[in-house]
């Protein structure tokens, strides 16, 4: 499966199959915090966006054998987060 990640849109959607595949590959505390964050209600789109960067980093620097596929839509998404 392939990701296209090109819009703070994308970005919100790749949440979804990043904690799928979180859940099903025993990262169950990584999985929580994504579930957490989608759950969250936000008064402001930044504040969510926000939110989403923060989860994005930590999972980036806490699960290391994301397939190439996962990484690179987690990499995209934190690149448009950061503009």
């Amino acid at each position: 499966m392939s990701f296209m990640i090109r819009t703070q849109s994308d970005v919100l959607k790749f949440a979804l199959p990043l904690y799928d595949y979180l859940s099903q590959h025993g990262y169950a505390e990584e999985a929580k915090a994504m579930a957490k964050l989608v759950d969250s209600c936000y008064p402001q789109d930044a504040q969510a966006l926000d939110a989403h960067r923060r989860a994005f980093k930590e999972i980036r620097e806490t699960v290391h054998d994301l397939p190439s596929n996962y990484h690179l839509a987690l990499d995209d998404a934190l690149r448009i987060l950061s503009q």
